[in-house]
């Protein structure tokens, strides 16, 4: 017994070859790979579709070998077998439908899952956001406070700096002044002395005038061994 392709199943049972595949992902029916003329290929066995609930007709009757349901229904309740297979194809369709939209709503719930992720990514951001950002308006409320103590520390310095230019201005000013008052006493000074000189010089010509008018008085002295002074050396 040759064993089918998926599109001679499909066909024996009127399915499509999705419906097929489907079954054997599912597990429902039994198939085996081999090599085809496109490469490898699933091969299903007749058995395997009986098993799958559907039996082979007679082969006199019906030469295409079509395949019908085993279990024979009751005469009241049976129904022809291609609104049978009509209904059970839409059955199937029906079936491919709710696992797209299965799918599709598995999707949807990754998707909630993500975004409800991201919603709290964007939470914990925003939390961090305003700790880092009250965080930085203490620092710079605390960087203003120094920085006005720095300026006012500044402005102290600056009138230090002034008051001690002006002291030094006035020290400039007074050592100026003691220099010229030293200057002048100098000078006055100088001029005492040659006034003691010329009053000396005064007394010393005064007390020659009285020698020459007293020889007497001379020559006392020059006993006493006086030394005759030259009146043209002092002048």
């Amino acid at each position: 017994m040759t064993d089918l392709t998926i599109r001679e199943a499909s066909q024996q049972i009127r399915r499509t070859p999705a419906t097929i595949r489907r079954y054997i992902r599912s597990g429902r029916l039994k198939a085996c790979k081999q090599m085809g003329k496109f490469g490898e290929e699933y091969r299903i066995r007749r058995d395997d579709l009986i098993a799958l609930g559907f039996a082979p007709a007679d082969p006199i009757e019906r030469p295409s070998m079509a395949l019908v349901p085993a279990s024979p229904a009751p005469a009241a309740l049976s129904v022809p077998i291609s609104l049978y297979n009509e209904l059970m194809m839409k059955h199937e369709q029906l079936l491919v439908q709710y696992g797209m939209i299965r799918a599709g709503g598995q999707k949807l719930l990754e998707y909630k899952a993500e975004a409800d992720s991201r919603v709290d990514e964007l939470r914990r951001a925003e939390q961090r956001y305003q700790t880092l950002r009250s965080r930085a308006v203490q620092e710079i409320g605390f960087l203003r406070k120094r920085l006005r103590q720095a300026e006012s520390q500044i402005e102290e310095r600056k009138i230090e700096i002034t008051l001690m230019q002006e002291k030094l201005k006035r020290l400039e000013m007074a050592a100026d002044e003691a220099a010229t008052h030293e200057g002048f006493e100098t000078r006055i000074s100088e001029i005492r002395d040659k006034e003691r000189t010329i009053e000396e010089l005064s007394r010393a010509d005064v007390a020659d005038d009285r020698e020459v008018s007293d020889p007497g008085a001379g020559s006392a002295v020059w006993h006493r061994g006086a030394v005759p002074v030259s009146r043209k050396e002092d002048h």
